[in-house]
């Protein structure tokens, strides 16, 4: 009866997990940066956003993979394929949470311990969408980590065969996958090194599994040598773009401590995992067997590394994005922690009466502090999920995706900011350049910010770059990019101002075609100006006649209106 309760208890949690992730379907604007890689991809134009330009603007080289075989075809929405991914590795990351419970024999209590705390938190369900890799590293991760560790299996290459191909796919979809990657190598060879009996020894040099391990073990280094000549660089772009590896220790504290604010009840869980760790490794020291447990450099070190790091850099924008992958392989070792502590021990036993129980109720119970705020962002770190409504991007595909076609005959060329990729991907421009952290120019990227900041969003790109660059189009208007009485290009059904850099009467003209397009018509307001222009003083002339020569005469044949200007400097 107990099995019975357990298993229709855990199948239940599962749907219902599943049904939350979907019915919250979202997808964030970072999304249609991998987006238009893949969809260049599938054209044939390269694994690039702007056609011509190597640029490694991403860091999700699997996940944007992935991504392109939507693009093939037209009847497939890319977005929806998105959601499916991601919910299918939030299926596959609660399936390996079962499977860990099943094979540890630790069921010590009605509910698994480990899925029922992954699938009660909240953003996990959240990130099982988003667009992004989350998810799926999350599941490369766990699924990589139960292949490694088979304590009632005999250990095999070729078990270990497959959780290296998934550890090596980890490190295709993030960069920070190599740190499993690295540990999973340390991990095998302790292993081999302590094995005295002729399951993985004996003449090992010759076996040919052996050879496919080491062979698929080394994926990732083919794959960086691949980006290097690609790329021209091991980095990606956004390691420049985003921190360049610079300690930002302050908001990383603040990335951290925000988290564990909402996920309070980790906080036990953590301070436990730690507790477990120290008794683990005592007894790997004192223990004089030659098969000493490692499993705690996949299930602890690992995930206090990998914490460590980007707490170290500052986080990320998004809240608890960077943590989630990990929650899945902790929550694992805190389960199988639990019945090998002796019943006698203290700390162990205040843990397992009742706590199996409580902890996922309080995860599902957290302290949504962004609850009730005008905009979910608080200290710079927002909760995205509230700000890309499903909604509001069904919206904004059907209202710019007509314009298509304008923006792609006149080769339109435009620069963006934070919350606009989604524009670049369903208006598709010849050029965008994205200008609070470069994440697709290696100028911008490597730019210093003036002060840091909302992490990814700290760079402040000149607009005479932007000019040298072409770009004819700001998608946006700040207090450092203002709009003048004839730059403005406004849309009112959105209220929304862009800024026009180059006015080029040819593809001013196809614009004018859009019908929610409002602008000043600049050959008229030239013809209206002129008067204005005789009365200024001589050196305002000058200035003036400057700024009018690099937004219209340059991009204009226009020889009688400017022979005007010139002659009345």
């Amino acid at each position: 009866m107990k099995r019975i309760l357990y298993f229709t208890f855990s199948i239940l949690l599962i749907l219902l997990g599943i049904l939350s992730a979907y019915q919250m379907r979202w997808i964030s604007d970072d999304a249609f940066i991998s987006l238009r890689y893949a969809k260049n991809l599938a054209d044939g134009k390269g694994l690039v956003f702007n056609v011509g330009e190597r640029v490694e603007g991403y860091t999700n080289f699997l996940w944007t993979l992935l991504l392109t075989f939507p693009h093939l075809t037209k009847t497939i929405d890319p977005v929806s394929v998105t959601y499916t991914l991601g919910i299918l590795s939030f299926l596959g990351t609660c399936i390996y949470l079962l499977l860990w419970n099943l094979k540890e024999r630790t069921q010590t209590s009605l509910i698994p311990f480990a899925l029922t705390c992954f699938v009660s938190m909240h953003h996990n369900r959240v990130f099982a969408t988003g667009g992004l890799e989350t998810s799926l590293h999350g599941f490369l991760l766990i699924a990589s980590s139960y292949h490694l560790l088979s304590p009632h299996q005999r250990v095999t290459y070729q078990g270990w065969t497959i959780a290296i191909i998934l550890s090596a796919l980890a490190c295709l979809n993030r960069p920070d996958g190599l740190l499993f990657h690295g540990l999973a190598g340390i991990y095998m060879g302790a292993t081999f090194l302590q094995d005295k009996g002729a399951s993985l020894r004996k003449d090992w040099y010759r076996r040919k599994e052996f050879l496919i391990l080491f062979f698929v073990y080394f994926i990732p280094a083919l794959f960086y040598i691949w980006k290097l000549e690609y790329y021209g660089n091991l980095l990606p772009n956004t390691f420049y773009a985003k921190s360049g590896g610079s300690v930002y220790l302050e908001q990383g504290f603040v990335y951290f401590f925000l988290f564990l604010k909402m996920y309070y009840a980790l906080v036990p869980i953590i301070a436990f995992s730690v507790y477990l760790f120290f008794r683990k490794f005592q007894e790997f020291v004192r223990s004089k067997s030659e098969q000493k447990s490692l499993d705690w450099i996949l299930l602890f070190v690992f995930p206090f590394l990998y914490a460590g790091y980007y707490t170290w850099i500052g986080g990320d924008f998004m809240f608890a994005r960077f943590y989630l992958p990990i929650l899945p392989v902790l929550f694992v070792w805190v389960e199988r922690g639990i019945p090998n502590v002796p019943s006698a021990d203290f700390v162990a036993m205040r843990f397992r009466k009742g706590v199996t129980f409580l902890i996922p109720l309080l995860l599902l119970l957290r302290f949504d502090f962004y609850k009730g705020t005008p905009i979910p962002i608080l200290q710079d770190i927002a909760d995205e999920n509230q700000i890309y409504k499903r909604e509001t991007t069904e919206r904004t595909k059907s209202f710019f995706s007509p314009w298509k076609e304008v923006f792609e005959t006149n080769n339109v060329k435009v620069a963006f900011a934070g919350s606009e990729a989604i524009l670049v991907y369903y208006l598709n421009p010849a050029l965008a350049i994205e200008t609070e952290a470069g994440l697709t120019d290696p100028f911008i990227a490597r730019l210093v910010s003036q002060r840091r900041g909302r992490i990814g969003h700290e760079k402040s790109t000149p607009q005479s770059y932007l000019k040298n660059r072409g770009v004819e189009l700001l998608l946006f208007t700040n207090a450092r990019n203002q709009t003048n009485e004839y730059d403005a290009l406004t849309i009112p059904d959105l209220g929304i101002t862009w800024k026009i850099l180059r006015y080029s009467p040819d593809m001013m003209k196809e614009l004018r075609k859009i019908p929610s397009l409002n602008f000043v018509d600049f050959e008229e307001h030239l013809d209206r100006y002129k008067e204005k222009f005789k009365n200024l003083s001589p050196a305002l002339r000058k200035e003036k006649y400057l700024e009018l020569e690099e937004y219209y005469f340059a991009n204009a044949k226009d020889k009688n209106r400017q022979k005007w200007y010139r002659k009345n400097l």
